[in-house]
Parts: C-alpha cells; sequence; structure tokens
C-alpha cells in the first residue's frame, strides 16, 4: 500500500506489467505513443475546423441590405 499526500493508505489497482523492465525501450513506445496521440488530436482538430468552414451556411451582413 502506498500513502496518498493526506497520509491515507491507498491500494494501488494499476502497477507496471510484470514484464515491463522499464528500459530505454519502453521509454522510447511511450514517447511514441504520446507523440501519435498528439498528432492525432492535431488532425482530428484540422478535419473539425475544415469541416465547419466547408459547412457554413450562416446569414451574411449583405444579404440584410436587401
Amino acid at each position: 500500500m502506498q500513502r496518498d499526500g493526506d497520509g491515507r493508505e491507498r491500494i494501488r489497482l494499476h502497477g507496471p506489467a510484470a514484464n515491463d523492465n522499464g528500459g530505454p525501450e519502453a521509454r522510447i513506445d511511450a514517447a511514441v505513443m504520446r507523440l501519435a496521440r498528439l498528432l492525432g488530436r492535431q488532425i482530428a482538430r484540422e478535419r473539425f475546423r475544415q469541416s465547419q468552414a466547408a459547412n457554413d451556411n450562416a446569414p451574411t451582413d449583405e444579404a440584410d441590405d436587401g
């Protein structure tokens, strides 16, 4: 068991895998996964913005001048 910041005992439900040596390969893998997630989020944001611009059917001020 571990103690949290308030001094209470906590049971860790998830720890490192039994075969996780934590060597350089594990750190590289973790960094690559973080980078992939960030890139995926960036691509998703860009596609969302593109779809918003392509579907912009809001009335313009010029149409009200009639």
